[in-house]
């Protein structure tokens, strides 16, 4: 819905996805409704301070609701946002900005969203760019989560172990759900040209 084009939309997305009560039910709303666009919505507590700096609230006021509203206290001390949405009144913050916040439960700092992006990128452009090493390195560290039979057995075999596991449901024990996703990387492998070679 959002079609990310750069990778600070990535992180704001990241964001709004770790969130409690940011996306599904709020921004996704105003974004879907013409409310707002995605550049001008929080996705992370941070965005909610500079955005409050730009509208002209003081730093350390900024600072003080953006903490109010990443911790959900709008819901829990009514008379303390009240206050709170009084000042963003008054710099004329958009009510659907100030509603927005007033919503949210939890909010993801953004150094943890740029964190997961970035690792999310680099394995991302291994994928793309190299994939022999992404799965070389990917199965080096899942030697304890192989199911070697069903490996060995081509794309065929590896889709039927895994509709097996799947169809265990609850009942498939830790291990299954393990080498199921092991199993769906060696078929991401197999669909892209490469395969298994056993052990001589």
């Amino acid at each position: 819905e959002i079609k990310p084009t750069h990778f600070a939309d990535l992180v704001k997305i990241a964001g709004l996805s770790h969130g409690t009560n940011v996306w599904q039910g709020n921004v996704r709303d105003l974004i879907v409704n013409n409310v707002a666009t995605f550049a001008s919505v929080p996705g992370c507590r941070d965005d909610i301070m500079t955005s409050l700096i730009n509208y002209g609230i003081e730093p350390s006021s900024a600072f003080k609701i953006s903490e109010f509203v990443r911790k959900g206290k709008a819901k829990k001390d009514p008379a303390g946002w009240l206050e709170h949405a009084k000042l963003m009144r008054e710099y004329d913050v958009p009510e659907w900005y100030i509603e927005c916040c007033r919503k949210i439960e939890y909010m993801f700092p953004k150094a943890h969203a740029c964190a997961y992006v970035m690792m999310a990128y680099r394995v991302a452009w291994f994928k793309v760019y190299y994939p022999l090493y992404y799965y070389s390195a990917f199965f080096s560290i899942r030697r304890s989560d192989f199911d070697v039979n069903a490996m060995l057995k081509g794309y065929d075999g590896i889709k039927r172990r895994l509709i097996e596991i799947k169809e265990k449901g609850y009942d498939a024990s830790p291990k299954e759900t393990a080498v199921a996703d092991t199993l769906a990387v060696a078929l991401e492998m197999l669909a892209r040209g490469y395969k298994f070679k056993n052990i001589v």
